[in-house]
């Protein structure tokens, strides 16, 4: 199979700093201890997700965070916010690679920095190419990895889980830690987990979708809206009193979204 490439805006922040790691252990939701690379988000006081970014250690002691859907300051914002006395910085370095998402067979290019990544549901990567060195691939569009990520039941930041939603409301739970400790948004994930007190969930749904499109029951109440769309394949947040197999006119409600695991 062939290594189809595809350029992406993804910010590229390195974290540097006696504190780092500690400070990054206690704001994201990863658990950072024993791992190298990872996904984590980046929750407010209440729950919702404001980002998700993909952590790597790297050998010098420093961390590069990949964020997929805001710009670096945007990132660097959120990730320090509560940087007070912590020696800690965020630099932008984003300008210092091309970068890419590559899929299909794992790609191979001298200097390159290779992430696997499994937010799409099928093998890729997220690559960071020297900006003098030529990627090598076959030209893509990232459109087509997203028509397959909302076809494997994917779900993504900030297209399905957002400002307004909880991370277990979107098949986002691989992506939470409930046993590293305090971090920001921690308590509400440990009351989520033990009450399992949600009233939405993103599910699968088949038919003719649209992003925003509202789904009613016949008597016309709206119990969900569109949050992907590609094709006849969407993911929807749709309240948790409807059943898989349900009809909603000519939509069919489906699984749950889920992420893989790492």
């Amino acid at each position: 199979m062939s290594t189809r490439c595809a350029p992406a805006e993804t910010a590229v922040v390195r974290v540097t700093g006696e504190d780092a790691a500690a400070f990054l252990q206690g704001q994201c939701s990863a658990d950072l201890r024993s791992v190298a690379l990872t996904d984590a988000l980046w929750l407010n006081r209440k729950g919702r997700v404001l980002a998700h970014t993909v952590v790597s250690k790297e050998a010098d002691g420093s961390y590069v965070l990949l964020c997929p859907h805001l710009p670096a300051p945007e990132i660097v914002a959120i990730v320090t916010a509560n940087v007070i006395t912590d020696d800690v910085v965020a630099t932008d370095e984003s300008s210092a690679w091309m970068r890419y998402v590559a899929w299909g067979s794992e790609p191979a290019i001298p200097g390159a920095k290779v992430f696997a990544t499994k937010r799409f549901g099928v093998a890729a990567w997220d690559l960071l190419v020297p900006v003098d060195v030529a990627a090598t691939g076959e030209p893509a569009f990232l459109g087509e990895l997203d028509a397959l990520r909302v076809a494997a039941g994917v779900p993504a930041v900030p297209a399905d889980c957002g400002a307004n939603e909880f991370p277990q409301e979107c098949g986002l739970d691989a992506w939470v830690s409930y046993t590293k400790g305090c971090y920001l948004g921690q308590e509400v994930m440990a009351r989520i987990q033990s009450m399992g007190s949600l009233r939405r969930i993103l599910r699968r749904v088949s038919g003719p979708v649209s992003v925003g499109q509202e789904l009613k029951t016949p008597e016309g109440k709206v119990v969900g809206t569109v949050r992907s769309a590609a094709g006849d394949a969407g993911l929807a947040l749709v309240s948790v009193d409807l059943a898989e197999g349900a009809l909603l006119g000519a939509v069919r409600i489906g699984a749950p979204a889920a992420m893989p695991a790492r």
